[in-house]
C-alpha cells in the first residue's frame, strides 16, 4: 500500500522527533513516503498531488487545521485518510475514535491498514470549503480570530487561550448584545435574528481537555449538519446553558435554544461582515455563509 504521511512541524504537540517515530510505525506496513509542510494551504497541495499519483492513504500528522487542509484534497476520491493527532484539541481524530496520542495513534492506524479497516463519512461544506467537524460565524469564529491574533499565548496556553477567549470575546465583542444574523432554511423560511450560531457535523463540537463539549449531541458523520442558534442572553444565563452543554446536553430542550438537526443547506447572512470559522480555523470575514451536507464524501480510516 502506498501512502503519504504529511506532518506540520510546527503543530502544537509535533516536532521532528514525533514526526520520525510516527513516520517509523507506518512504514512498517506501508511504503511511506514523508513530507512536512511549510506553510498554510500546503498540505492541501501535497495531499492534491498524492492523489493524482495514485496513493492509496495520505496520514496528516497535526492539529485539526493540518486534516482540513488534507481532507480538501481528498474529498470525492478513493484515496483514504488516516489522521493522527499532533495539536492542541485534535476533534476530528478523537471524534473518529482514536487515541489522542499521535505513537498510540500511528499503531492504531497500522492495525487498520492491515485489516482494511475503512468507513465513509459526510463532511460539511461552507462555499467552497469542506469542513470536517464544525464552523461557526459570528461569536464562536470571533473566538478563534482572537486566539489565532494572540500565537504566543496559544503556545503557552494551548486550551487555555480559547477560554479567555472567549471571555474577552463575550464582554468585550461586538454583536452580543445587537444580534442580525439571520437563517434560510432549505423550505425558504427564516429565523432570527440570532447573536450566536454554531454548526458541527459531528458530536462532540470540541473538547475541553478530556471532556466533551456536546453543542451539538445529536450530530454524526453518518447525518446532515446540524445548528444551534441563540438570541442574546445575560451571562449567568448562558453559564447555565454550558453546565448543561457539559453535563448532559440537555440545553437543545431549553425553549430560547434554537435547535435543528440533520440538514441538508442553509444560508447565514448578516448586514456586517461577520468572522467565520471552519474547523477551529479562521476562515475571514463574510456578509453571507452557504453551508451544505456533502453525505459519503471522505474515506477514513477508522
Amino acid at each position: 500500500m502506498r501512502a503519504l504521511l504529511l506532518f506540520n512541524p510546527n503543530a502544537t504537540t509535533t516536532d521532528q522527533t514525533v514526526g520520525e517515530t510516527v513516520a517509523a510505525i507506518l512504514a512498517e506496513g506501508t511504503d511511506l513516503d514523508v513530507r512536512p509542510t511549510k506553510q498554510r494551504g500546503h498540505a492541501t497541495h501535497l495531499a492534491a498531488g498524492a492523489v493524482h499519483e495514485g496513493v492509496d492513504v495520505v496520514f496528516a500528522l497535526g492539529g485539526d487545521g493540518t486534516a482540513n487542509e488534507v481532507l480538501q484534497a481528498l474529498a470525492g476520491t478513493p484515496v483514504a485518510l488516516g489522521v493522527l493527532p499532533g495539536g492542541s484539541t485534535n476533534v476530528l481524530a478523537r471524534a473518529l475514535g482514536l487515541p489522542n496520542d499521535p505513537v498510540e495513534a500511528s499503531r492504531r492506524m497500522l492495525e487498520y491498514v492491515a485489516s482494511g479497516r475503512r468507513r465513509t463519512i459526510a463532511l460539511g461544506r461552507v462555499g467552497a470549503r469542506y469542513l470536517g467537524f464544525n464552523a461557526g460565524f459570528g461569536f464562536d469564529a470571533a473566538v478563534v480570530r482572537h486566539v489565532e491574533q494572540h500565537e504566543r499565548r496559544k503556545r503557552y496556553l494551548r486550551q487555555g487561550a480559547f477560554v479567555l477567549g472567549t471571555g474577552i470575546e463575550w464582554f468585550t465583542g461586538s454583536g452580543r448584545d445587537r444580534p442580525a444574523t439571520m437563517l434560510r432554511l432549505p423550505d425558504g423560511t427564516s429565523r432570527g435574528p440570532y447573536s450566536v450560531t454554531i454548526v458541527a457535523n459531528t458530536d462532540p463540537y470540541t473538547y475541553l481537555r478530556s471532556r466533551p463539549m456536546r453543542v451539538h449531541p445529536q450530530a454524526s458523520f453518518d447525518t446532515g449538519l446540524d445548528l444551534i442558534a441563540l438570541p442574546p442572553m445575560p451571562t449567568p444565563r448562558l453559564l447555565r446553558l454550558l453546565w448543561r452543554v457539559f453535563h448532559d446536553a440537555s440545553h437543545i430542550e431549553l425553549d430560547h435554544v434554537d435547535h435543528f438537526h440533520d440538514l441538508d443547506a442553509f444560508e447565514l447572512t448578516n448586514p456586517e461582515p461577520q468572522p467565520l470559522m471552519v474547523d477551529g480555523d479562521y476562515a475571514g470575514e463574510h456578509r453571507t455563509a452557504r453551508f451544505s451536507a456533502v453525505r459519503d464524501a471522505l474515506t477514513v480510516l477508522a
